[in-house]
């Protein structure tokens, strides 16, 4: 039996320690103050630009892991969650107590996986 009230809970959470970490990124990253990721100024700190370039791709990162949570709370309104988008069975508890904004059950998020 799936404790749904739990579950929510853990969403919520992992949603608003996404957004901290969005804001908390964009003050930290030097290049978000100005448009400075489309002019390179001669004489930028090369570490300045590393880590800005790690910084746009932890924020794509993070901006991917809300959409999931979003998709997951929507789910949780309208009565669908806990079932797999690909196979329209249920999700195992113990998989979405793990990562509770999961779309997929093991066997499809497997299948989904690209191949190394």
């Amino acid at each position: 039996m799936i404790n749904l009230e739990t579950l929510k809970n853990k969403v919520v959470k992992q949603r608003n320690t996404v957004v901290a970490a969005l804001k908390r990124l964009k003050r930290d990253d030097p290049f978000s103050s100005e448009d400075r990721s489309l002019i390179v100024e001669p004489g930028t700190d090369a570490a300045q630009l590393f880590g800005h370039e790690q910084a746009v791709v932890l924020e794509n990162k993070l901006k991917a892991d809300l959409k999931e949570i979003e998709l997951a709370l929507t789910k949780i309104t309208k009565g669908t969650y806990g079932i797999c988008e690909k196979c329209k069975k249920k999700i195992d508890y113990a998989r979405l107590e793990v990562k509770p904004q999961a779309n997929y059950c093991m066997k499809c998020e497997k299948e989904l996986e690209p191949k190394e």
